[in-house]
């Protein structure tokens, strides 16, 4: 039963980013085309979730996202592009 182990600051992080990352992808799956439906929730149940449990990076696995982003981060481009000022 959760909430009766205490849980350190980081796990609590680790498992609201994975609850964030469900709530999200819910709320926005219907407006997605099939491939990037299935690469998000590829993310979510085997990268987000394995990070969580196993601990092993200190930052949430991104690598698979690039897919959608396309050949941009690739080259090394922001996976975020940020608008630039006057554009």
């Amino acid at each position: 039963m959760q909430g009766i182990v205490q849980e350190d600051p980081e796990m609590s992080f680790r498992r609201g980013f994975e609850h964030g990352a469900i709530e999200t992808f819910q709320s926005i799956q219907r407006f997605l085309d099939p491939e990037t439906r299935e690469v998000l929730r590829a993310w979510i149940e085997d990268d987000v979730y394995v990070w969580r449990t196993n601990s092993v990076l200190g930052y949430p696995p991104i690598w698979r996202l690039g897919m959608l982003a396309g050949p941009r981060t690739a080259r090394g481009a922001a996976f975020f592009p940020v608008a630039r000022a006057g554009s």
